[in-house]
């Protein structure tokens, strides 16, 4: 049987038919995902970007030692109304004495 835009030829039918389910389709649920999968990449790459230091997991070839005043703040993005991420960096607040006891014990 051949199916073109009029129809399938011999089913009577003006639309083709297909077998299958959304919900076991996973191109499907990608395709929903994929701006959402696009911001989230921007804004990871970005923030990476700013990051000159290496710490972590997050390592860089360019900039391969650790620089305590990245510890001070996280670097946020948002999202603007123009569509355009927007980079910032937040004051993280002092650690409680205890946590940073616990912290240099583990050192």
């Amino acid at each position: 049987m051949r199916c073109s835009a009029s129809g399938c030829c011999g089913s009577g039918r003006s639309t083709p038919t297909f077998r299958g389910n959304r919900e076991y389709n996973p191109g499907w649920h990608t395709a929903l995902d994929l701006e959402n999968l696009l911001t989230v990449s921007e804004a990871v790459t970005l923030a990476a970007l700013e990051r000159r230091e290496s710490r972590g997991g997050h390592f860089r070839d360019d900039y391969p030692a650790k620089d305590d005043r990245y510890g001070d703040f996280n670097i946020v993005l948002r999202k603007g109304g123009d569509g355009r991420m927007h980079v910032s960096r937040e004051t993280i607040p002092p650690m409680r004495d205890e946590l940073r006891s616990i912290v240099e014990e583990m050192k």
